[in-house]
């Protein structure tokens, strides 16, 4: 029996519908790219995927941040030398298996700064929120953009050892502005104090992830991040009916809130920092 070919290309618009038959295959682990691709992102030259027998069976957004959706490790293996030859990342997310096959597939990776795995990827039907939310969680507005900035930079900070102020002020700001005009952020305010923050990642039809949940350090401990996360879960329930994410296996204090709320584990992914 004669083999299929696997070609490497770049994705195109003209791929979407293609891209989106694959990436459908797993609609929670699938969500960012699934929510770029709603946005039009293939229209920008940054995905590159393997075609075989007239199917799309992997692809990749690829730039700083490489995003897989890279099921067979043959189609890891081609995709591999792309990043190598074409786009070499500082950064990998995404389901665990695929990241490291990838990872393995390039002559050319340095080694891992930091690997952060596993990572549980955990999602919340909108039938099993079992908190009530607080009520003065709202959407951010353009009002609050100067104290959510420096919120989500000291979070920033605490999580990845880099402070995006001190390196990217403009970049940093313009990132937050577009979650805010987007409707994906949300805060709880205590005065001038942002005592409370969650943003998203992605949105689709189906899921959205959730990212940045945050509490003030002298806000922690009190309960804070069920009683915020739960009104925000609530609120996206309204309109999508699973909210997903990931976490580090070794964020205890973050785990107990998403169980305790209703997330169940569905998958694992993994981060490389280059």
């Amino acid at each position: 029996m004669a083999t299929v070919a696997r070609t490497v290309k770049r994705l195109s618009a003209r791929d979407s519908g293609a891209v989106l038959d694959l990436l459908d295959g797993d609609r929670v682990a699938n969500a960012f790219l699934r929510s770029e691709l709603r946005l039009g992102a293939l229209s920008g030259g940054g995905w590159w995927g393997v075609e075989r027998g007239g199917r799309i069976t992997a692809a990749l957004l690829a730039g700083p941040l490489v995003i897989p959706c890279v099921p067979d490790e043959q189609d890891a293996v081609l995709l591999g030398g792309v990043l190598d030859r074409h786009s070499p990342p500082r950064m990998m997310v995404g389901p665990r298996d695929q990241v490291h096959a990838l990872h393995r597939a390039r002559r050319l990776a340095p080694t891992p700064r930091e690997v952060r795995d596993p990572q549980p990827l955990m999602a919340l039907r909108r039938e099993r929120l079992s908190a009530d939310g607080e009520p003065a969680v709202r959407r951010a507005e353009l009002g609050d953009l100067d104290l959510l900035v420096v919120a989500a930079a000291a979070m920033h900070r605490e999580e990845m050892g880099i402070d995006p102020l001190a390196i990217d002020p403009a970049g940093w700001r313009a990132r937050m502005a577009v979650l805010v005009d987007r409707g994906w952020s949300w805060v709880w305010m205590d005065g001038d104090e942002v005592l409370f923050k969650a943003e998203l990642s992605a949105w689709t039809a189906e899921v959205v992830q959730v990212q940045g949940v945050y509490t003030a350090p002298d806000a922690r401990s009190r309960g804070i991040a069920t009683r915020g996360l739960a009104a925000v879960c609530r609120a996206l329930h309204a309109e999508v009916p699973t909210c997903s994410l990931y976490v580090n296996h070794f964020n205890a204090a973050a785990l107990r809130v998403y169980t305790r709320l209703g997330f169940e584990t569905v998958g694992e992914f993994a981060t490389l920092i280059l």
